[in-house]
């Protein structure tokens, strides 16, 4: 099994690689009919597998391939528009796979470029296929196992969605269901997801959910376009019970990353690095990359906005579990994890507070409180 690292943020989740494999393994090996029917009605249901230690977290969604008993955990990521699968071994042979083309995937390791279905069972044991898929499939060097939920306008403006000699770009897996093109992410409640004491947790009950018509109850913002990461604009940042000045009248992003960890900024211009903020925390280590670095566990605020609509929220961990309230926030005058981007990473936790919807149809993401 392949614990990839995540493409926003640093090396947050150091996770006992055996004892989740285990644990994934008790999961898997649960009593369960075996799969009949494909997925078919107005939702499409598919279970998340999380991963959580000491207040950090990573979900993962299982695949297969068609005509092949192999089965891949990767890590779910909206920090990513592709699926990368670590293991071209599986499929080479197989004919209802097509290799395009080689590249080297985004986080480095060699990979053919691939065109065929991606099999998932779903929570009602039924089967839901992905058709003519095309994905990155690592030949060798540090596997990575990524299936990338970022939605980006339009879809040829990262590199890695168009490598040398691909005639159309790639996209996020999910896109290419044009009959379900509205996704769901829920997590589990966050006393489900993270113990107490910090110790490594593996749960089953976060759920993603494909929708052909779009559901009710969120707000919904414009992706930013021509952007190579899923983002909308920040419009108001606090700490506490102070709005800061924080991101100022130039054009700041906010990525929407679904990978559980802190807030985290740059701020070039002194808004909030330079100040002192009530409920100081030692910074992570994996801030040591970036420069000049303050951190909180003061209740966060922000607000989310396309220009014309806005989405409010708070982060107040004090309700959480003991091992989320430790870190809420990473501002630093630059952030080696913004991509040299000026903006900020909404955070996982942010995932602990709402409910996150991806419109690939429309190239809109939405936000409900939880």
């Amino acid at each position: 099994m392949i614990f990839s690292a995540h493409s926003l943020r640093g090396d947050i989740s150091r996770f006992d690689t055996a004892e989740v494999t285990r644990k994934f393994q008790a999961i898997a090996e649960q009593p369960r009919p075996t799969p009949t029917a494909a997925a078919t009605g107005p939702e499409i249901s598919i279970p998340l597998t999380t991963v959580s230690e000491a207040g950090t977290f990573d979900a993962y969604l299982t695949i297969g391939f068609k005509g092949s008993s192999a089965t891949q955990a990767l890590v779910v990521d909206s920090g990513n528009s592709t699926l990368i699968v670590p293991y071209w071994e599986d499929i080479q042979t197989n004919p209802a796979y097509t290799a395009l083309g080689t590249a080297t995937e985004p986080w480095g390791c060699p990979a053919k470029i691939v065109k065929g279905p991606i099999v998932i069972t779903t929570t009602s044991n039924t089967i839901y296929t992905i058709d003519d898929c095309v994905f990155y499939a690592c030949t060798g060097g540090a596997r990575t196992a990524n299936f990338g939920l970022g939605c980006i306008t339009p879809w040829s403006v990262s590199g890695w969605n168009l490598p040398a000699g691909i005639a159309a770009p790639m996209q996020a897996p999910l896109s290419y269901d044009t009959t379900n093109p509205f996704v769901e992410i829920q997590y589990a409640a966050a006393e489900d997801l993270h113990a107490d004491n910090g110790q490594l947790t593996v749960d089953s009950q976060s759920i993603l959910t494909l929708y052909r018509s779009k559901p009710a109850g969120y707000t919904i913002l414009n992706i930013i376009k021509d952007l190579e990461w899923m983002s909308v604009r920040p419009q108001s940042f606090s700490v506490g019970s102070t709005t800061t000045p924080w991101p100022g009248p130039d054009k700041a992003i906010a990525m929407v990353d679904t990978g559980g960890g802190p807030v985290y900024l740059s701020d070039p211009d002194g808004y909030v690095y330079k100040s002192v903020w009530p409920d100081p925390v030692a910074c992570p280590d994996w801030s040591q990359s970036s420069t000049n670095c303050t951190c909180t566990s003061d209740k966060i605020g922000m607000t989310l906005t396309d220009g014309v609509n806005s989405y409010s929220f708070t982060i107040d961990t004090t309700g959480l579990p003991t091992s989320v309230q430790g870190l809420t926030a990473v501002m630093c005058e630059k952030n080696a994890y913004m991509m040299e981007q000026y903006g900020m990473n909404i955070g996982g936790i942010s995932a602990l507070f709402n409910d996150l919807l991806i419109d690939y149809r429309n190239a809109q993401v939405g936000f409900m409180a939880r």
